[in-house]
């Protein structure tokens, strides 16, 4: 009952401080605490995740509840709505939106209308795809009732949109999942809030993961379409529906594309709208972290402005990872949802414009990932504070925590991904170094004692096709490999049931060396491989001793801390005494490493096989 009471009043205090970030953002002279209580907000949310217990009706119902505390606000935060009903409005007097900029003289006659005064790009041709231009026509319908009926209108409308995507969203990830993006303070105020058409392209990508999971792929590739056709990038995502559903994919999306670019085509508007989305992407920067970066490092390295080199450089960055990705996604099968996030990634890493609601597309798939996405729940969370631009705030400040904190947060997220790739490349290279040592032929048995994660092992057998069996005092096995977990001193196995046993790295961490060895022996009958890290003066030791328990803290996750009290480096000529006194015969002694990390490879043979090399 303590932690429900608990959970009560920490989504009572979400709910507070939701109300406070709206009303703060109704005022710029409030923007502050606007912030801070959006900061708070993201906060609590990330508490009531880890704390909380929710069912799926209670997520929902938050949600809506939530996105109703801030559907009153007008477009204050941002001027883009302005714009929607500009667009919708002159629909209605039978206009196409592209035809003319709103400062144009032939729309003069509309120049003293509240929408235009406060429009921004007055000089721009429209930009927003024909799919968003349905939703403004239909807040047109009823802006003879004054364009704050019209905004509204359109409001309801991408809310409605939005809430149906949550619904969606719900029939495929967990409740737990879904808070951080229902409960999500930046996607609450930029849906309901301040009336963005991401809130249409969420519920396109949504409904394409949704129904191409359901192998449904003619109206998956319709609901992607009707993505692109509110923000365009999502066009990139078809090959990913090519490579599942085939013609069936190219069809429905283009009858529907048809039918929606209909009533909107004229020979000019594919002009128009380049015209405006070249100047647009020129020359508009915003809260771009990597952009940035690159930018100050040149402007510091040659004292010039690379911005216009840049931008298009970035753009062609992007453009060169899509087959990359395609390729990827083909080859390795990947989950659609994965090879989203992998484009959508990129595509923000290397954009020059991010708006804070730009992301909101990228932050409802990363639910389907298997781990929280606490990296882009970051980002978007602290983006939020580069409004303050706009008040002569601390712009820079959110800036750099946002894309420092993303970068740390992605790393780490990441971590175990990143450290086994670098583990199974360590593994291919530590095999290739004792390839040469294994005797011929294809039925080897192999022991890797002290196996870690396997990875050795595994490249034995790949490469060798040897019958591999791991062990270890604890399971850290990431393979498919046999793995026993013994005590440290007894294995087991019968005598001589193995032909090969490596002791990669393994002794330096014994409890028991010579019982190990005793063993390894036993269990063998031809060949022992022992490389082992040794130091020749005391500040080799020293290094060798903080750098082993750096690495195997961080490789373990704490599986081998008890290990440490083990560590016993020795000098090579020292282990050439161990190994002779305990009956086996030095075949080969060979030096590996030279500087930080001296290591020395032993080839020990028992007395039980004389086999061949």
């Amino acid at each position: 009952m303590k932690e429900d009471h608990r959970t009560r009043v920490i989504l009572s205090l979400l709910l507070l401080a939701i109300v406070v970030m709206g009303v703060c953002a109704s005022n710029r002279a409030w923007w502050d605490g606007f912030v801070g209580a959006a900061m708070m907000a993201g906060g609590l949310v990330f508490v009531l995740w880890r704390w909380g217990r929710f069912s799926m009706k209670t997520v929902l119902v938050m949600a809506v509840v939530f996105r109703l505390c801030v559907i009153w606000l007008p477009p204050s935060l941002s001027d883009d709505a302005y714009r929607y009903v500009w667009d919708g409005m002159i629909q209605m007097e039978g206009i196409n939106p592209y035809a003319y900029v709103p400062a144009d003289t032939v729309l003069a006659r509309f120049h003293d209308e509240t929408v235009f005064t406060n429009s921004n790009s007055k000089t721009y041709f429209s930009i927003y795809p024909p799919l968003s231009q349905v939703y403004f026509a239909a807040g047109g319908l009823f802006y003879r009732f004054g364009w704050r009926v019209s905004y509204f209108v359109i409001k309801v409308l991408l809310l409605l949109s939005e809430l149906t995507a949550l619904f969606f969203l719900s029939r495929i990830v967990k409740a737990r999942m879904l808070i951080l993006y229902a409960w999500n303070p930046l996607v609450v105020i930029e849906t309901a809030g301040q009336l963005h058409t991401e809130a249409i392209m969420v519920l396109g990508v949504v409904l394409t993961v949704y129904l191409a999971r359901r192998e449904q792929g003619g109206w998956a590739s319709v609901a992607l379409a009707a993505a692109g056709w509110v923000k365009l990038y999502p066009f990139v995502f078809f090959p990913l529906l090519w490579r599942r559903f085939r013609w069936k994919a190219v069809w429905p999306p283009l009858i529907f594309s048809i039918v929606l670019l209909a009533p909107y085509f004229h020979s000019w508007v594919p002009a128009h709208f380049a015209a405006s989305l070249n100047l647009y992407v020129r020359y508009f920067e915003f809260d771009a972290g990597l952009y940035y970066g690159v930018k100050e490092l040149f402007l510091f390295a040659t004292g010039d402005d690379w911005s216009k080199t840049l931008g298009p450089a970035f753009r062609l960055i992007f453009l060169a990872a899509l087959p990359v990705i395609y390729l990827v996604d083909g080859r390795r099968k990947w989950p659609l949802y994965r090879s989203l996030l992998w484009i959508m990634g990129v595509f923000f890493l290397f954009s020059t414009t991010i708006h804070p609601w730009y992301i909101l597309g990228l932050l409802s798939i990363t639910l389907l990932s298997p781990r929280p996405p606490w990296h882009w729940f970051w980002l978007g969370l602290i983006s939020m504070g580069t409004y303050l631009l706009y008040v002569g705030g601390p712009y820079w400040v959110f800036v750099n925590i946002g894309w420092i904190g993303w970068a740390i947060i992605a790393t780490w997220n990441h971590k175990d991904r990143f450290l086994q790739g670098i583990q199974r490349l360590r593994a291919r290279q530590k095999f290739e170094r004792i390839r040469a040592y294994f005797p011929p032929g294809e039925n080897c048995r192999v022991l890797d004692l002290g196996a870690g994660e396997g990875y050795v092992g595994a490249a034995v057998a790949g490469a060798l096709g040897a019958t591999v069996e791991l062990a270890d005092v604890v399971d850290m096995n990431r393979t498919t490999l046999p793995h026993t977990v013994y005590d440290g001193q007894k294995l087991p196995f019968s005598d001589d049931t193995f032909d090969v046993t490596i002791l990669y790295f393994v002794l330096h961490h014994c409890g028991h060396q010579e019982a190990v060895l005793r063993e390894s022996r036993r269990v063998t009958q031809g060949r022992v491989i022992v490389v082992e890290s040794v130091y020749e003066k005391r500040w080799d030791l020293r290094l060798l001793t903080a750098l082993d328990t750096l690495a195997n803290r961080l490789r373990s996750g704490g599986l081998m801390n008890k290990q440490e009290v083990h560590l016993l480096f020795r000098k090579a000529s020292d282990w050439r005494t161990i190994f002779q006194d305990l009956g086996f015969e030095v075949l080969a002694q060979e030096r590996k490493g030279r500087w930080i990390h001296k290591q020395q490879l032993f080839l020990l043979r028992t007395d039980k096989g004389q086999e061949n090399g």
